[in-house]
């Protein structure tokens, strides 16, 4: 049967902190980071005379779309006969993966459409995701609490996922989207993964034993006190390396003082996703939530606040 629409649906994911910025042992960088059952990415693909799209981000999703006819053209029978409609979008720029969740429910969209047999790497690679960071693609494909391996040196392949876990349905984050400059991305992003000072190898290792000893016991033994706490110190850590590209700890001032209010206001952990401006807190339970974005629901500036349960699964994909 010809498959004539595929329907993708896929969810934001938060960065949690960098391992290893220095590669002195063959691999660098190192991800760790969440999916999140919210903000989400609705899409849907059909065959189509030619190649369009609409909705918000339709124009990001078409260049993506070129990317893969690019690629996959010469073998199709419907070559470049799709239309793309973003029903959805995850807001872009704001540090919650908004580009490589689109790039790969556009290739998985595509592929499905035209019977291409692929798989989130490969179309990552094809997009040019996942370059330094493969949380979003973990994300994509399984959801659920996410740690790569890093990239190695002398690869251009994105890292591999070593661990996916599930985190208690009651974790939840409370996201905090400041109206603030957009985070880092493109070639601005590229230049300051250049201009960024090697960390020593002392960081590296305090880095990752707050990882092995505090963090990964934690998500098994579902202890959110200890999780939380080794969270918001290596934020503060991997925040630190990047000071001297983004000019603090974090983002801006302004995602300073709200880490600073949600700590104080009862999360059990806070930071900044990815170059930000969102940050995030984590409690437990949805009394708490909602007691927290009450308690900084006057904090100066206008923002937009939610909460959020890790996503306990991948992208939903769906044919007709």
């Amino acid at each position: 049967m010809e498959v004539r629409r595929v329907r993708v649906e896929s969810a934001a994911r938060l960065h949690l902190g960098f391992i290893d910025l220095h590669g002195g042992i063959g691999r660098r960088f190192g991800s760790i980071g969440v999916a999140l059952e919210r903000p989400a990415l609705i899409l849907e693909a059909r065959l189509a005379d030619h190649l369009s799209w609409d909705g918000p981000d339709g124009a990001r999703a078409g260049e993506f779309a070129e990317r893969f006819y690019a690629r996959y053209a010469p073998a199709l029978r419907h070559a470049r006969q799709a239309h793309i409609q973003v029903i959805e979008a995850i807001p872009p720029h704001q540090g919650l993966g908004s580009g490589t969740q689109l790039a790969l429910a556009v290739g998985t969209a595509l592929a499905r459409l035209h019977g291409v047999e692929t798989g989130p790497f490969e179309i990552a690679q094809l997009m040019e995701r996942g370059r330094r960071s493969s949380i979003g693609i973990g994300a994509f494909q399984q959801g659920g609490f996410l740690l790569d391996g890093g990239r190695a040196l002398s690869s251009d392949r994105p890292a591999p996922i070593l661990i996916q876990h599930a985190l208690p349905p009651d974790w939840l984050f409370v996201i905090v989207m400041p109206q603030a400059a957009p985070g880092l991305s493109g070639e601005q992003e590229k230049q300051a993964f250049i201009e960024l000072p090697s960390p020593s190898e002392e960081m590296v290792g305090q880095l990752a034993r707050l990882l092995l000893m505090q963090m990964l016991p934690a998500v098994v033994e579902r202890d959110i006190v200890s999780f939380g706490a080794a969270l918001t110190e290596i934020q503060r850590l991997v925040g630190d390396s990047f000071a001297p590209v983004q000019g603090g700890r974090y983002a801006n001032d302004h995602s300073a003082k709200l880490i600073a209010e949600l700590l104080a206001h009862g999360a059990l952990g806070a930071g900044q996703s990815s170059w930000g401006p969102t940050v995030y807190g984590l409690v437990q339970g949805e009394a708490a939530a909602r007691e927290l974005e009450e308690n900084i629901r006057n904090f100066s500036g206008p923002m937009v606040f939610y909460h959020s349960p890790a996503a306990g699964h991948g992208a939903r994909i769906i044919t007709t």
